[in-house]
């Protein structure tokens, strides 16, 4: 979809881009210990779930984004209610998993302190509102977190990235991401897909999870700490390497859908918006997240920007009980 809008914008606006592709931070791929081996690989969802592992998890409101249907969802598919078709403020969430470990993974950074604006395929404008102090930098330094070894960053657009520069300053994790996310974000055309080069000034360390994705039934995962807490889902189609997550914690498994589901309603209508690097592919990664979900009982599914599932005004929600962290 984005593709084609690119070649529309004509030679001008590649110029351009041309002009501006090589102002990111050096980017230096890294290897780290722990992913689990194909040769260990569960045989099922079953085993996996059979076996949890006490994380502790935070989810962090850093603001909201104004987006509409050709973003959301694609509100022709049928049973998609009238409501959606029409621009809606929807939160931007960062969560932090802390891992028995001692290890902490961010996952997504969430929207920038101050002006978090932007703009994907250079003419649509994604209209953003904050608070002061709601950054997750400012949240995380009140809660005393001292140190992240890792932020997932399931893709590289403003309300799941404009905030990852003040982390790296910050804590100087490694970034785990996909190689086709990291091929996006030194393209010479990315700022047609909504990467915004000013977003991404900072150095960073980085690891992708490609290598490590096992066939596991339904989606292709990564089980990052080798030990089945904190699977990373392969979820192409809103973006080319999109990702979402998975937590296995004694509370039950929660599914992270990150951008593959923006709204319930995407993800019950299989309905992905219109303004996606490939919709069929999106359809597919939402079924497969639907097919999953199904499989681990007790599950519960949390959406990229689902406002009904965040209390207005709240900023800071722990996900699972004070026993499962201890």
């Amino acid at each position: 979809m984005i593709i084609r809008i690119a070649k529309r914008l004509g030679s001008a606006v590649a110029l351009t881009l041309l002009l501006a592709a090589c102002d990111i931070g050096e980017i230096t791929p890294v290897e780290t210990q722990g992913w689990r081996d194909a040769a260990d690989a569960p045989q099922s969802w079953d085993e996996v779930v059979a076996d949890p592992v006490a994380l502790d998890v935070t989810a962090y409101v850093t603001g909201e984004v104004l987006a509409g249907p050709g973003i959301l969802i694609d509100p022709d598919v049928e049973g998609v209610p009238a409501e959606y078709a029409q621009d809606i403020w929807v939160p931007a969430i960062s969560y932090l998993v802390t891992h028995p470990s001692g290890k902490r993974v961010l996952l997504d950074a969430g929207l920038k302190a101050g002006d978090c604006s932007y703009s994907v395929v250079m003419v649509i404008s994604i209209g953003c509102r904050n608070v002061v102090g709601r950054d997750v930098v400012t949240q995380l330094a009140a809660d005393d977190i001292d140190s992240i070894d890792y932020i997932f960053i399931s893709h590289f657009h403003g309300d799941h990235a404009s905030g990852l520069e003040q982390v790296l300053a910050r804590y100087d994790p490694v970034v785990l991401t996909t190689d086709a996310e990291l091929d996006g974000i030194q393209s010479m055309t990315r700022e047609l897909a909504g990467y915004k080069r000013n977003q991404l000034a900072a150095d960073m360390r980085v690891e992708t999870m490609d290598t490590h994705l096992l066939d596991m039934q339904h989606l292709k995962a990564a089980d990052l700490f080798g030990d089945g807490s904190l699977w990373l889902l392969s979820t192409p189609g809103h973006t080319a390497g999109h990702a979402s997550a998975l937590l296995n914690t004694p509370d039950g498994p929660t599914v992270l859908t990150f951008d593959a589901a923006h709204l319930e309603a995407t993800y019950t209508y299989t309905a992905p918006g219109g303004l996606w690097y490939d919709v069929e592919a999106g359809a597919q990664s939402i079924e497969g997240l639907k097919s999953l979900a199904a499989s681990l009982a007790g599950a519960r599914v949390l959406f990229g920007h689902e406002p009904t599932q965040w209390t207005p005004d709240t900023h800071r929600v722990a996900l699972t009980s004070p026993t499962t962290g201890e």
